[in-house]
């Protein structure tokens, strides 16, 4: 990463620290934007709501954080708690407590460390994956308007399908078997919520217990929804309607349900947004986000939507292309570097 990483903690939870890194351009780099006080791009990790941490890593999409401080914008990657037996409205509250964090607070605590001030009306946000999560609930929920929302093969796009919730009795994803023994995983969401600490890092190298698999649990028990709203059994009803429109209808009336579901919470106050998803995803599936781009169209919404042809999950990191199927053909790669060179001008141009 261009430049030294600064990390605050802007708040405490059952005494764990959440914490923000801050990597702020350099004077000359923001002189060179033009920029006063440098725009915030935020930035949330993947891993399922279930393991990882905010760390600069070969996950983190680097080809648009070293271009964007490059143009003088400070990237902020923010904890965020992981389910079990904490919810996804607890990782709402800690987005929205993060952003404030970063509006109201940040600039005096820089005055310790840097010359470089921030500009907290520029601030926009972006995720990979599970961070694509937090990125529309950023969108939704945020106590301030952002500038913009880029949602890389973000997940929770259409969570009503099938996919999420119903139980698979074969093998859903390519190298993951059917998981045979439940106990470590209701340990984890069954556990005590006020004896229970949130839980906001993990390795991503090894093998860190039942937290690796958690997600692969949740999707094949059909229960995401369960977890992610706290409402035990929701799931199981869902499932018994034929129709997505019935399963709105009926979530709509269950306020704590129906707030972690993205596409139904999206107003015409959204920001605008850019969103990147390969076609090969065996995980987070295109239609996704496909669902996202026509929900947030209807709301008039300014978004775009680039299908990476060829591209598996990840597909934006070098790592995650060469795993994708694309990666063999010349002209798909030549396709994903210009792909890929859009979004940063975009984004400038909403910053």
């Amino acid at each position: 990463m261009t430049g030294p990483c600064t990390t605050f903690v802007f708040k405490r939870e059952q005494g764990v620290d959440f914490q923000a890194d801050v990597y702020l351009p350099s004077e000359d780099q923001l002189k060179r934007a033009g920029h006063q006080k440098a725009p915030v791009l935020v930035y949330f990790h993947g891993g399922g709501l279930c393991t990882g941490n905010r760390d600069w890593n070969d996950l983190v999409p680097t080809w648009l954080f070293f271009e964007a401080v490059e143009n003088g914008i400070a990237i902020i990657s923010l904890d965020y708690t992981l389910l079990g037996p904490q919810t996804a409205h607890d990782a709402i509250q800690d987005a929205k407590d993060g952003l404030r964090f970063i509006h109201d607070d940040l600039n005096h605590k820089l005055e310790q460390h840097s010359s470089i001030r921030i500009d907290p009306d520029r601030i926009a946000v972006s995720g990979s994956s599970a961070g694509g999560t937090l990125a529309y609930y950023s969108g939704i929920y945020s106590p301030f308007p952002l500038k913009a929302v880029i949602g890389l093969y973000a997940g929770a796009g259409d969570l009503l399908t099938d996919w999420y919730l119903q139980e698979k009795k074969e093998p859903f994803v390519p190298g993951v078997p059917l998981l045979t023994d439940d106990k470590p995983f209701i340990s984890i969401l069954h556990a005590p919520r006020d004896a229970t600490p949130p839980t906001v890092r993990t390795d991503h190298d090894g093998d860190h217990g039942p937290r690796s698999k958690l997600l692969f649990y949740l999707l094949q028990t059909g229960s995401l929804v369960d977890t992610l709203s706290g409402t035990r059994g929701a799931s199981e009803v869902l499932r018994r309607l034929p129709s997505k429109f019935e399963r709105e209808r009926l979530v709509c009336d269950y306020k704590d349900v129906k707030k972690v579901i993205p596409s139904l919470c999206v107003t015409e106050k959204f920001p605008p947004t850019y969103l990147v998803h390969g076609d090969a995803d065996t995980l987070v599936h295109l239609e996704e986000s496909r669902n996202m781009y026509h929900t947030l169209r209807k709301k008039g919404v300014e978004v775009h939507l680039w299908e990476m042809e060829g591209g598996g999950h990840g597909c934006d990191t070098d790592g995650g292309w060469a795993s994708s199927p694309g990666s063999k053909d010349g002209e798909l790669s030549r396709q994903r570097e210009h792909g890929l060179k859009k979004v940063l001008p975009w984004l400038l141009k909403h910053l």
